[in-house]
This record gives structure tokens, C-alpha cells and sequence, in this order.
């Protein structure tokens, strides 16, 4: 056996070059590479696809991934995304940089680990896709394998029941209008959005936020102080937290506690006003808000049948994407309705992914011709990419103006506006040589 010593050590690579690549490269460091992380984790394993198909006739501008021939070294700092850049990502991914923050970007992860934020990482394995439709867009690093850059002595201490996600701290001296805290089952998620609020001066401005629906236990002892087991917890009582201003960046993280154990302190309570409907108590995330999570605790949440309630899991592989990705088909049986204008998909959306979607509205179209399953988005929908593809390396980006074809389409009934977004999808196919995009979808104009 040839010793591992003698083996050329490979090339280092940072953000800086990856930006410098003009079309979609995969790249690893070492085949004989460990391919789990340092830290605590608890994702099961991923499921393989099945698929060995080649790229369908609807992604023929598709662009060959490029291996680079020898063995690189990439590594960089994972943090969550920015707030405050112009540009910020709409999808609200994690951002990678290197340790003297001149180059960042967009990042996706396989087995997250949330004591990876704020920390330099090395990537084993992974995939580059530049952004070849938006001028001096970063674009997208999947990370298939990483570890830690700290080399660890020691075996790795035991995960106890709550791990500590390094995003906020509580200040030592006690706050008594944020402390409010909550632990339960992270049932949902809302996208990111603007809500006008009131200033202690009578003013009035917006702040981005996002809504975190958690199935609380409500024993006193879990609303005083954090839990020390998962036994004895009742979660039946639903409480809604809203991450504002800076912690809106936490969306991400919460999206992958979905289904798992979290325990959110520092908050406070507030009064929203809802339309015409009333006010409600709500707690609201605040400079001393922290957060903790269970990485031995992961629960099931079940399928509600009725088709105005967003719940359910479906894991599948996606064989075909449809008109800027708004209609997705999964395993060649079911199909996914993006229509939520605020909700943006994963950047790695793309044909041979295998992705989660967690809360949807189950609908089964029945006509005389076919019968189908669609899965409509609603605002709890989230959409996490659990293996990335090969086959496919178009990013599918939703455009955010409006043609007078989309709002046509937009004012339809959902099996209506699903048929008529594959029907405009063929006619693209069909025609795109003969007329413009403005020519087929309209405009404003």
C-alpha cells in the first residue's frame, strides 16, 4: 500500500478563483478525504438517484460541468446572509467567503451543521455554477463534502440534548422585556417579507422579517428554563415567532430546523394588528434573542389532507422544470406549483436533484384525459435541495416583472393556472426560434 505521505498535497483555491471560472466546475480536494464533518451530525443518508437520463430537449442550453484535473483545496468562512447588501440573495441561502472578506458567495450545503456559522471550513467536494444570465452575480457553491478547518486532538465530545447555534448570545445581566422564550417542534417557516410597524417617536417604518410557527410544550417548567431531556414534553400549543431586522438573516438556519427540536430565548412580546382582524400577542425576536437546538430529536410531520391547509413531507427527484421554474416535475408522477411570488427556489433546483418539500397543498386533479398530483406551494412552504445534480447545471431564476401573460396567468384557478403554465412552456419550446420572449409572453406595454 503506496504511503499517504508521498501523496502531492493538493492546490489551495479561494472564493477569488472560483469567481475567475467562467462555466459550472466540480472540483475535490482528496478522494481519500473523510466525508463526514467534525462536528455533530444527524442527517440521515441521502438518497441516490435513480436517474442516469440525459438532459432533457427543455434544458439544451444547458453547460457540461468541467472537472478540474487535480486536486484542489478550497476553504473559506460560512456565515449567513448579508442583510445589508444591495444585492442581497433572494433565495436567502448561506454565503461563503474567504478570511479576508473580499470575495463572497451564494452557498448550499449538504449536512449542515449549525457550529459551522462564523467558522473557516474546508471543502472536500463540490460543485460551481457562475451566474452566466446576471452581469457580475457571484453565482452558486454547493458543498457536497467539508469539515472544519481546525484539526481536532481529541475525539469529538458527545452532543448533549441541546447544542447552542452561534448566532445571538444572551447578555449576562437579565432583560426583563426579552424574556420570553419557547422550545417546541419547528413546524414552518415563512418566506422573508416587509412589515410597516410604529416608532417609539409616532413614526412609522418597514422592517423584513420572517414567521416561525413552533409546536410548543407548555409545562411551566419548559417556559422558565431550557429542557434537559426530550421525555415528559406535551407539544400541543402553536406559537408563532417573528425574526426581524438583523435576525431576519436567520431564515436559513430555521428552514433546516423544520421538523426538529428548538429552543429560542431573549424574546419579547408584542402586539401585531392583523388587517381587519383583530390584534394578536406575539413574540418577537430582540438583540438578546439566542438560540438552541436538539440534534437527537427529529419528528414526522404528518399530511393534512385538506386542500386549504399547507402540511406533509414529499422527498423526490426532479425530471423535469418548467417556465422559470414555476412548475416542477417530480419522479415523472407528481408535480409542484411555485406560483407564491415572494417565495424563491433553491439556486440548485435543477433536473436530477433530490430535493425535500415540506408543507404544501396536496390537490389530485382528476380529468377525463389524465389524472395527476399537484403540490401548490403556500406561505410555510420550504424547499431544501438533499442531493445536488450533474446532469443539469442551469440555474432557473424567477423573473420579477410581470407580462400582461403572467398576470393572465396569475388570475387563474390553480389547475387552470398549472395547465396553462405547461402549455406555455411547449409553445416557448416550440417557437422560441421564431419569436422573442416580449413576443410570446407579452409586456407591461
Amino acid at each position: 500500500m503506496e504511503d499517504s505521505a508521498s501523496a502531492p498535497a493538493p492546490r489551495r483555491f479561494t472564493v477569488a478563483d472560483l469567481l475567475r471560472l467562467r462555466r459550472p466546475t466540480t472540483g475535490a480536494s482528496s478522494l481519500l478525504s473523510p466525508s463526514v464533518p467534525t462536528s455533530c451530525s444527524t442527517s440521515p443518508p441521502r438518497k441516490k438517484p435513480k436517474l442516469g437520463a440525459p438532459t432533457p430537449a427543455w434544458s439544451s442550453d444547458t453547460v457540461p460541468f468541467a472537472p478540474i484535473s487535480h486536486p484542489v483545496l478550497l476553504s473559506g468562512i460560512l456565515s449567513l446572509p448579508s442583510t445589508s447588501a444591495p444585492a442581497s440573495c433572494r433565495s436567502n441561502c448561506f454565503s461563503f467567503s474567504d478570511p479576508s472578506p473580499s470575495a463572497s458567495v451564494c452557498c448550499c450545503l449538504l449536512d449542515f451543521d449549525p457550529t459551522a456559522l462564523g467558522r473557516e471550513i474546508r471543502v472536500l467536494a463540490w460543485n460551481y455554477l457562475p451566474s452566466l444570465r446576471l452581469h457580475g452575480a457571484p453565482g452558486v457553491l454547493e458543498v457536497v463534502r467539508w469539515r472544519l478547518a481546525e484539526e481536532e486532538a481529541a475525539p469529538a465530545p458527545k452532543c448533549s440534548f441541546l447544542a447552542t447555534a452561534p448566532l445571538h448570545y444572551p447578555a449576562p445581566e437579565p432583560d426583563l422585556a426579552a424574556r420570553g422564550c419557547v422550545f417546541g417542534v419547528v413546524r414552518s417557516v415563512s418566506v422573508v417579507f416587509s412589515m410597516p410597524h410604529a416608532n417609539a417617536d409616532g413614526g412609522r417604518h418597514s422592517s423584513d422579517g420572517f414567521l416561525a410557527e413552533i409546536l410548543c410544550c407548555g409545562c411551566r417548567r419548559c417556559r422558565a428554563t431550557p429542557p434537559e431531556g426530550a421525555q415528559g414534553h406535551k407539544f400541543e400549543t402553536v406559537n408563532f415567532v417573528y425574526f426581524l431586522d438583523v435576525s431576519s438573516s436567520w431564515r436559513p438556519v430555521l428552514v433546516w430546523l423544520v421538523g426538529r427540536l428548538a429552543h429560542i430565548s431573549g424574546l419579547k412580546k408584542k402586539m401585531v394588528s392583523v388587517g381587519d382582524k383583530g390584534s394578536h400577542t406575539m413574540l418577537v425576536s430582540s438583540a438578546k434573542t439566542a438560540m438552541a437546538w436538539c440534534p437527537s430529536y427529529r419528528s414526522n410531520l404528518p399530511l393534512d389532507s385538506s386542500t386549504e391547509r399547507c402540511g406533509g413531507v414529499y422527498v423526490g427527484v426532479i425530471t423535469g422544470i418548467y417556465w422559470q421554474g414555476l412548475v416542477v416535475q417530480l419522479d415523472d408522477a407528481a408535480w409542484l406549483l411555485i406560483d407564491d411570488h415572494q417565495l424563491a427556489p433553491p439556486h440548485s433546483l435543477r433536473v436530477g436533484s433530490i430535493i425535500s418539500i415540506t408543507n404544501f397543498r396536496l390537490m389530485r386533479l382528476d380529468f377525463a384525459w389524465t389524472r395527476t398530483i399537484l403540490l401548490a406551494t403556500c406561505s410555510k412552504t420550504c424547499i431544501t435541495v438533499n442531493s445536488f445534480s450533474l446532469v443539469d447545471s442551469k440555474i432557473h431564476l424567477k423573473t420579477q416583472s410581470k407580462g400582461l401573460l403572467r398576470t393572465f396567468v396569475d388570475s387563474l384557478e390553480m389547475p387552470s393556472r398549472f395547465w396553462m403554465i405547461l402549455l406555455i412552456s411547449c409553445f416557448k419550446q416550440k417557437f422560441t426560434k421564431l419569436f422573442s420572449d416580449e413576443e410570446i409572453l407579452g409586456s407591461q406595454n
